[in-house]
Order: C-alpha cells, then sequence, then structure tokens
C-alpha cells in the first residue's frame, strides 16, 4: 500500500501518514505539489493520499479543498496532528544574527505574531516545512533559519532556536485520506463531507440549511468559495455529523438534489481524535548544540 503526500520526510503531512498507517507500515512518497499529488491519485500511482483541510489557526486550507471540487475521489478516514512549530537553523546562533526564514505558508501565517517581533528577519515561502528544514541544511549561509516540527530539526541534524512559536499553542491541523472513489470504503463511519452549487438567488443557501434541518440532521461547517468559472459566486464545502448510512442523511442529500445544481459527496469516514493540549507551551527557547 503506497500513500502519497506533498512535501518531503518529516513534514506533517508524512507525520499524519504514520499516523493513518499505524502498524501497517505502508510505504509512503512525498509529492512537490498538492496538484502533483492529487493526479498521482487519479493515474494509480498511489492508493491513498493525505491533504490537510483545515488548520485551528487559519481556518480552511483552500489550497487543497479547491482541488477537491470536482474530482471523483472518497474520504475515508480523518487524522488530526498537533503542530508544534520550531525555529530551525544549522547550527546555533542568537535571534539577533537570524537574516532570513523559509517555511509553508501556513506555518508562516501559523508564527504571524511570533515573526513580527523580530523585523530584522526578512520571512519567505517555502514548498513545505520539511523541505525548508532541508534547504537550510544544504544552504552555505548560517544566518538563514527554517520554521517546521522539532521532529524534522532531529530527522535532519539540525540546531532547535525556539520550541512552540505558533500563535496558538493549541495548533491543530485537520487532515482527510482519499482514495479513487470505486475502491471500498470503511464500515464505520459517522462524519460526511460534500460539496455543493446552487444558484445564485435569494434564499438558496438558506433553502439548503433547511433542509439539513428538516432531516434532522447536524452540520459541523460549512465553508464559502468561489466557483472559478463564475466570479463572484460561490459553491459550499459542507461538513456533516452523521455517515452516509444514517437513513435521515440520506433522504437530505436526495432532497437536496433539487435545491442544488451540482453535489460532490466527498466521502464518509470515521471522525478522527482531536489531540489534547494538557500542558501546551508557548515560545520555550531550547537552544541545542
Amino acid at each position: 500500500m503506497l500513500i502519497g503526500y506533498q512535501g518531503v520526510e518529516g513534514s506533517y503531512s508524512s507525520i499524519a501518514c504514520q499516523k493513518f498507517s499505524g502498524e501497517n507500515n505502508y510505504q509512503m512518497r512525498g509529492f512537490r505539489t498538492f496538484r502533483l499529488l492529487v493526479d498521482a491519485l487519479l493515474h494509480d500511482e498511489v492508493d491513498y493520499i493525505a491533504l490537510p483541510v483545515e488548520n485551528s489557526t487559519t481556518g480552511p486550507i483552500t489550497r487543497t479543498i479547491d482541488l477537491l471540487k470536482y474530482l471523483d475521489v472518497a474520504a475515508t478516514d480523518e487524522i488530526y496532528v498537533k503542530i508544534d512549530h520550531a525555529l530551525i537553523t544549522k547550527h546555533p546562533i542568537e535571534l539577533s544574527e537570524i537574516t532570513k526564514v523559509y517555511s509553508h505558508p501556513e506555518a508562516l501565517e501559523q508564527c504571524y505574531t511570533y515573526l513580527s517581533r523580530y523585523p530584522h528577519i526578512e520571512v519567505l515561502e517555502y514548498t513545505d516545512t520539511a523541505g525548508a528544514v532541508k534547504l537550510v541544511k544544504n544552504s552555505k549561509d548560517n544566518t538563514i533559519a527554517s520554521i517546521a516540527g522539532s521532529h524534522a530539526a532531529e530527522l535532519y541534524g539540525m540546531t532547535v532556536i525556539q520550541e512552540n512559536i505558533s500563535d496558538n499553542p493549541f495548533n491543530t491541523t485537520r487532515f482527510l485520506f482519499f482514495k479513487k472513489k470505486r475502491a471500498l470504503v470503511n464500515q464505520v463511519q459517522d462524519k460526511t463531507s460534500i460539496y455543493v452549487e446552487t444558484t445564485h438567488s435569494t434564499g438558496s443557501l438558506s433553502d439548503i440549511l433547511n433542509i439539513f434541518k428538516q432531516h434532522d440532521t447536524n452540520l459541523l461547517n460549512l465553508i464559502s468559495r468561489p466557483i472559478q468559472t463564475k466570479p463572484f459566486v460561490y459553491g459550499f464545502f459542507i461538513d456533516i455529523d452523521s455517515g452516509l448510512g444514517n437513513e435521515s442523511l440520506k433522504m437530505a442529500l436526495e432532497e437536496l438534489k433539487d435545491s442544488c445544481t451540482y453535489i460532490n459527496i466527498l466521502g464518509s469516514y470515521r471522525k478522527g481524535k482531536i489531540p489534547t493540549y494538557k500542558g501546551a507551551l508557548q515560545n520555550e527557547t531550547t537552544i541545542n548544540s
């Protein structure tokens, strides 16, 4: 079994894959971009892919969920990963000596308050967190740094200048794992994700919400996203507190067909376990030799 993820070994996506694999010891393969990752699944190069879809600090990860709108894929599992960002360099140096910091755009945004304390540091985007660690490791410039998990620093033999630099000490990313829709899905299902589009008219969204209400179906999340081919017209990603085996949800989805111009059931899966945050720390200095 081969699982694909965006980034390189040591990224948070690879940690999610390890949790998904459990004791099965599945093989994992990193891809440079999310588009290449999705294409690999559609062309049967991998069996599963891991996509980060939401972060507890910055909200929906739009660069991934927008790829899902029209795909014939099925979400099978939900995994939550606690995000413990650290400031990482090649060798022990003072904060005042750091000139640039590299990381994934989401990670940089999640550390915005911390980074704003050091205006002398130039903030630069990179493809993924662990990849930024490798970039710093291979650079001849000892004044540059990266933001990633401490586990990535250990993996690549780097120095942690400061741990727990996320603006939110409870920073967590939600991952969904997908496979081709033709394959058998999990039997245990207590959460469902869908994408819908409606007519851009008064009450269209209200009609959708009323259908779920009438069928006593609880919604966990609703995100509006622009439809690229229709400027200022929006579709909606919806997370539902029920599996597709639930009769009330079945009836709601059937009735929804009359109120929507497009529906894509992205999958029904077992709810993931949100990490505990007992003893969460913030901005802890741990300079290692």
